[in-house]
């Protein structure tokens, strides 16, 4: 049981991935955005551009409060998909506001290893 939990520990903190876009939900002290907007951004994305899939990796808890993050690797979306995904996101993600903020990030490396012990990764599929 220590051997695996020893080996388990290993792979987390040897995944590094680098994601094109991040949504962090940040709290200021009471907790965090509502992702609501973010969520519709995906569903309504994906019906127009008539996806199969649209997988998302929610990371966390970063904090005490909820902290956490929407990872996108947007493998399932052409180079013109993605731009246009992108420039929607930058459009919503400002606006919220409720309970604490959102923040986008491009191009970023999420380090598990770096990440406190009780995050974890979560693949959401919309």
């Amino acid at each position: 049981m220590f051997t695996l939990l020893i080996m388990s520990t290993l792979v987390n903190a040897q995944k590094v991935i680098t994601y094109p876009v991040v949504v962090t939900f940040n709290s200021m002290c009471c907790g965090v955005p509502d992702n609501g907007p973010v969520i519709n951004l995906i569903k309504r994305f994906k019906k127009q551009n008539k996806l199969k899939a649209f997988a998302v990796d929610s990371i966390g808890p970063m904090g005490r409060e909820g902290e956490y993050y929407l990872a996108f690797q947007l493998k399932e979306l052409s180079r013109a998909q993605r731009t246009r995904f992108i420039q929607q996101l930058r459009k919503i993600v400002p606006t919220m506001v409720d309970k604490g903020t959102a923040e986008l990030k491009e191009n970023e490396t999420v380090n598990m290893g770096d990440l406190s012990a009780s995050a974890s990764l979560t693949v959401l599929k919309y």
